[in-house]
């Protein structure tokens, strides 16, 4: 090849330069060819090298040339070419490095144990920048690449140390405060505490039942528990009774007394219940006498008990049979055996008529003679029993005022059975056919539901009674006799007549009676004074 002139060396340098210096199409600063072609090209990798074999392409030409030291004299640009080959190898070296830890960063290891590599190269930074601002200059010089200066190029250019990477410090992350689950741990544990605080209370009441169970127990029956405690009267001291009693009415009780005449062979036994006030006579309701048929009203009560509990229905039939019929009151003893009735109209006739047959007929019905005192003493009825079939001409069932009026007290209020059989109770005890004793004592516009009994050793009634006034009491009265005296039976109505009078007197008259006694008594003592004188 003919060797050159320097003047033709010239004109193709400053033709180069101009070729770099030329503006680009879109009128920006001017570019070279080399750097468009970097930027078309599709790696991210190669980017780097490519623009590093643009800078060195002149010295490696000038070093593969024949020529090369006639174009530099002296060889000066095969001795550079040789001096930056180390930081080419070194830069291709990092490069692959950084390859490598870009396709490790895809795949990444468990969080633990992942490296972090920390890269003390400038380069990339630099070719990014220069790679997004085409308009910056050209990268520094080899020299400016050290971080110390270059004493000599084998100096400069010697490979360093790869630096070790530090492993990662993997910090848990802090839980979070959630009030759900704080709440829904304190719900599980308030519902721990229940259930072992439930169970510990259960055990003790089971342990404090066993141990009441070893003392005898007495029925409370009717509203007497729900009520405050008061001053215990005199004489119904264990008479449950779910009225308030409060004292005992002196002025009646007085009358009462005085109707009994002295030297008497009659034994009374009187209890007397103020519904409205609490008021109360008591004369000997504790003391048992032969209960005559006024044991029909408890049996009563049993049989509408066992309608509410379904062991029996009004409609239900039955049916008389020989061992049933018996003599005294009442006309089914006048049937043939085998005559059937339901059971509401036999205990109708037990009540209205006080028929015996229709009373034996029920106690069978109803489970015998020891199912029903079971019920009696449930009931708070202690002195009540039935020891015998009717009539009873004996006198051995037995019964106390104190019983009777607890009977009808608990009834009055609701107790023992449903508001609709207390209902039909009273109605059916209304229509008593023998008004002879407690009803003839009492006046015009009074109703009463009772009922009688009558033996050659007793006679008695028991019954509620409303007075037109709005006023309502019990009244029990059992008279203990000789042979049928009849001095009992009137003796029953002046005690009736007696509390009728009291109920249905004014407070206007009572006052003006207590005044005129109290005249009456200043006049006597005005007239003893002057017979004194």
């Amino acid at each position: 090849m003919a060797q050159r002139s320097p003047r033709h060396l010239s004109l193709i340098s400053s033709s180069d330069s101009r070729s770099r210096e030329s503006p680009s199409r879109n009128g920006s600063q001017p570019t070279s060819r080399r750097r468009r072609r970097q930027r078309r090209t599709p790696s991210s990798s190669s980017k780097p090298l490519g623009f590093l074999n643009g800078l060195m392409k002149p010295f490696f030409k000038s070093s593969k040339s024949s020529n090369s030291t006639s174009r530099f004299p002296g060889g000066e640009g095969s001795q550079t070419a040789e001096s930056l080959k180390p930081l080419v190898s070194q830069l291709r070296q990092r490069q692959q490095t950084r390859e490598q830890q870009q396709q490790r960063l895809k795949t990444p290891p468990p969080r633990r144990n992942r490296p972090r590599q920390a890269s003390t190269s400038p380069i990339p930074p630099l070719i990014a920048n220069n790679r997004r601002n085409p308009n910056l200059p050209p990268p520094p010089s080899s020299q400016s690449l050290s971080r110390r200066p270059l004493s000599s190029p084998s100096s400069s250019l010697s490979p360093q140390p790869p630096v070790s990477a530090r492993p990662r410090v993997s910090k848990q992350p802090k839980r979070r405060f959630s009030p759900m689950i704080y709440g829904a741990r304190l719900l599980i544990l308030g519902v721990g505490i229940g259930v072992i605080s439930g169970t510990v209370l259960s055990v003790l009441s089971s342990l404090g039942r066993l141990g009441s169970s070893a003392t005898p127990t007495t029925a409370n029956l009717g509203l007497e528990s729900q009520l405050e405690a008061t001053p215990t009267p005199v004489g119904v001291e264990t008479l449950p009774l779910s009225v308030q009693l409060n004292q005992e009415i002196q002025t009646v009780k007085q009358q009462i007394l005085a109707l009994t005449p002295e030297n008497s062979d009659l034994k009374p036994g009187i209890l007397l219940v103020d519904l409205d006030t609490g008021g109360y006579v008591d004369i000997n309701s504790e003391s048992a006498f032969a209960a005559a048929s006024t044991i029909k009203v408890p049996i009563l009560v049993a049989f509408f008990q066992a309608v509410d509990e379904g062991k029996i229905s009004l409609n239900e039939v039955l049916t008389m049979e020989g061992q049933h019929i018996a003599g005294g009151s009442g006309d089914m003893q006048y049937q043939p055996s085998g005559t059937e009735y339901t059971a509401l109209e036999t205990a109708t006739k037990m009540i209205v008529i006080s028929d015996n047959t229709a009373t034996n007929m029920l106690i069978e019905r109803l489970g015998g003679a020891e199912f029903i005192n079971q019920k009696f003493l449930d009931w708070g009825l202690h002195n009540t029993v039935i020891r015998d079939v009717l009539p009873d001409l004996r006198g051995t069932n037995k019964t106390t005022p104190k019983d009777l009026v607890n009977l009808l007290t608990q009834l009055n209020q609701g107790g023992l059975v449903s508001m609709k059989s207390r209902d039909r109770i009273f109605r059916i005890m209304e229509k008593t056919e023998n008004d002879s004793l407690l009803a003839s004592g009492l006046g015009r516009g009074a109703t009463i539901a009772h009922k009688t009994g009558n033996l050659k050793s007793v006679s008695g009634d028991v019954g509620l009674i409303d007075l037109p006034n709005g006023k309502r009491y019990l009244l029990a009265v059992l008279v203990e006799r000789n042979d049928e005296d009849s001095a009992a039976e009137s003796l029953i109505r002046n005690i009736s007549q007696t509390v009728y009078e009291s109920f249905t007197r004014s407070p206007e008259t009572e006052t003006e009676s207590t005044e005129d006694s109290e005249v009456e008594e200043s006049d006597n003592s005005e007239d003893t004074e002057e017979d004194d004188q």
